[in-house]
């Protein structure tokens, strides 16, 4: 059949091709779960921002949000904004709760607060090169650092990054003033499994202001004790 030489072939946006053998199904997964965290860390967002957060074509955007609309993980709201759906929010609130991890750490970080005054926090692997922030002991002061649940932060360049990477030195603690929030101090240590790894971190933040070098060296010892305790409650059978 003839065909035209001068016809350009018909071109596909990067991310609507899913028909290689497979890796179509890996693939839209993937696109799905960028969409729903996109979903997730806004509080209302537009398909074409979504689209755009993730590289996606508007097609390709529409058809995985409804799909994930009907399984209940997002819903739209009047404006027709995205937003987290209740199937989400069950699967997060299930595992916040049956997680030993997070159920053993409150007490804990109830306890940091308490002696400091500061906020504390439970530090977890986030996605990429990040810690998230999974739970928190709020400062009861009216002066006191922003509640930073389900932010993430860099690993790198941060207290609880160093700690989440192990780097806590002979003190069993690690600290920083000034790197994520100006005027904002830091001081976090490493929870372990107990047959080895890292578990997680936990951390105090507060006004640089109100924390002094003594204040930080004693509330550096306090939770690497934290860490060490919480570290031998996950032990099976603990």
């Amino acid at each position: 059949m003839a065909t035209d030489p001068g016809a350009r072939p018909s071109r596909r946006s990067r991310d609507d091709s899913d028909a290689e053998p497979g890796k179509g199904t890996t693939r839209t997964v993937r696109r799905a779960l960028a969409l729903l965290g996109e979903v997730a860390e806004h509080d209302g967002i537009a398909l074409t921002e979504a689209a755009q957060a993730t590289g996606l074509s508007l097609s390709t955007a529409t058809r995985l949000l409804n799909t994930l609309a009907e399984e209940g993980f997002v819903q739209r709201d009047g404006d027709r904004a995205y937003h987290a759906g209740g199937r989400l929010h069950q699967i997060a609130v299930t595992a916040m709760t049956s997680t030993p991890l997070y159920r053993l750490a409150t007490p804990h970080l109830e306890a940091m607060r308490d002696a400091t005054g500061e906020s504390a926090y439970l530090g977890v692997p986030g996605p990429g090169d990040t810690v998230l922030y999974a739970r928190i002991a709020d400062s009861l002061q009216p002066i006191r650092h922003a509640n930073w649940l389900g932010r993430t932060v860099p690993v790198r360049g941060t207290a609880i990054g160093a700690a989440l990477r192990d780097q806590c030195g002979s003190s069993g603690f690690v600290s920083t003033r000034y790197t994520v929030e100006t005027g904002v101090t830091a001081i976090a240590a490493t929870v372990h499994w107990p047959r080895g790894g890292v578990a997680a971190a936990i951390s105090v933040v507060g006004p640089t202001y109100r924390i002094t070098d003594d204040d930080l060296t004693d509330i550096g010892a306090l939770i690497a004790r934290h860490a060490r305790d919480l570290t031998a409650q996950l032990a099976p059978g603990a």
